[in-house]
């Protein structure tokens, strides 16, 4: 793929290049360092130095230490590990895969559909453009929003609030369990403090890449097939010789199918990320939903900003899980709708082999019908995200059910 500008694509081209994410899949095309892309090796890098940060954090869970962790804390660290551990992983799928995203990405040109009933529909493009820059700047914001409530909530905390408890760790990000002394980590805290910043920069840093990543990638291909399901459409509403039908008929299943084949090798990258995503999303929904439930009721003090924090993160953590499922269940309607646009075309007044191919066009449809699948029988969708939010509810009520009981047989 030659190097795509900013005015020939229906993505946020702006927004990839700021995040450098462009930049690392072109990897030959930009400055390389021992032979690798200096892009790619920073991030490798910074990758490496962060998990090592992490691992050396989790011992302090195996040795005995001088202070008592609370049950809410040991909730955020394993949250905070798991969801690290997995955008280490996926980053590493994406990149790995670059040649094929590389190729893939030809979906966003506005001239990727050749044929001449397309161009005549490609407003529905621009359209989706705005569409597509308007949700990855808002994603990007409300990214970079939570990131600066997790960083600085501990310094306010510090400056404008005494600590309760004596012989305490001083709060951090994350409250990682560094295996040092209270005295020790009290005393070197600023450097536990930006060691935790740089541990939180790098999730959010993978989430804001991947997830504009598969947004972008989404409404793109929503709005190809918009503009493929129009053009179908138009056929035969024209005065023209039945011969130029068929050839514009032909044209347009071209378009179809080399759109069709981008979605497949598109899914083959990104199913694991998605699947492995929705697990993770719904999973720490729940984790984040219940501890942001059980601060709220607490009687301790200082926590309107933990409040805060935790509450931002379930919103932004459900407002992923819900743009997957809609984008997802989206495209799959756009596809199916591809049947329906086929039928709506003057149809009735064409000869026999155009209906021929019609028919067959019809057939490959329904045959093509590839989607992102949890199992064989549950598709990642709306009805998924509804499903996912009601068990929350569920779990999150016996979990809090069972919390109180323990609570009044203690009493």
């Amino acid at each position: 793929m030659d190097d795509l500008r900013v005015e020939e694509v229906a993505i946020n081209l702006k927004l990839w290049m700021l995040y450098r994410f462009y930049h690392m899949l072109k990897a030959n095309n930009y400055t390389k360092i021992f032979n690798c892309n200096v892009y790619c090796l920073i991030l490798f890098i910074y990758g490496a130095i962060v998990n090592c940060m992490v691992v050396y954090s989790s011992i302090g869970f195996f040795i005995e230490m001088d202070d008592i962790i609370s049950d809410v804390d040991v909730f955020l660290v394993v949250f905070v590990m798991i969801n690290f551990f997995f955008c280490s992983w996926r980053i590493c799928i994406i990149l790995s895969k670059s040649h094929i995203i590389c190729d893939v990405l030809n979906v966003a040109k506005f001239n990727f559909l050749t044929s001449k009933q397309c161009f005549k529909h490609l407003n529905a493009l621009y359209d989706y453009r705005d569409k597509t820059i308007k949700i990855t700047n808002y994603f990007f914001v409300f990214s970079v929003i939570v990131l600066i409530q997790w960083i600085i909530f501990p310094i306010i905390v510090i400056t404008f609030m005494e600590s309760d408890v004596e012989n305490s760790r001083s709060p951090n990000i994350m409250n990682l369990r560094f295996p040092v002394s209270t005295q020790t980590y009290n005393q070197y805290y600023f450097i536990f403090y930006l060691m935790e910043v740089a541990i939180a920069a790098f999730p959010i840093y993978v989430i804001m890449v991947t997830d504009t990543l598969i947004l972008s990638f989404s409404l793109v291909t929503i709005s190809q097939q918009e503009v493929i399901n129009r053009a179908f459409k138009s056929i035969g509403y024209e005065e023209n010789s039945q011969s130029k039908y068929y050839e514009d008929f032909k044209s347009i299943l071209g378009d179809q199918i080399q759109l069709n084949l981008k979605i497949k090798s598109y899914y083959s990258i990104v199913k694991p990320v998605i699947l492995a995503n929705v697990a993770m999303s719904s999973t720490s929904f729940i984790i984040v939903t219940y501890v942001l439930i059980v601060v709220s009721f607490s009687k301790e003090s200082n926590q309107i900003l933990t409040i805060i924090k935790l509450g931002s993160s379930a919103i932004f953590i459900c407002g992923q899980f819900f743009l997957y499922c809609y984008l997802l269940d989206s495209m799959n309607l756009k596809k199916e709708s591809v049947n329906f646009a086929l039928y709506s075309c003057d149809w009735t007044k064409m000869d026999i082999k155009f209906k021929k191919l019609l028919l067959l066009t019809m057939r490959m449809n329904d045959a093509n019908n590839f989607m992102i699948r949890a199992s064989p029988r549950k598709v990642v969708n709306l009805q998924m995200f509804a499903n996912v939010i009601s068990m929350s509810y569920n779990i999150i009520s016996v979990m809090l059910k069972s919390m109180n009981s323990n609570n009044q047989s203690t009493e």
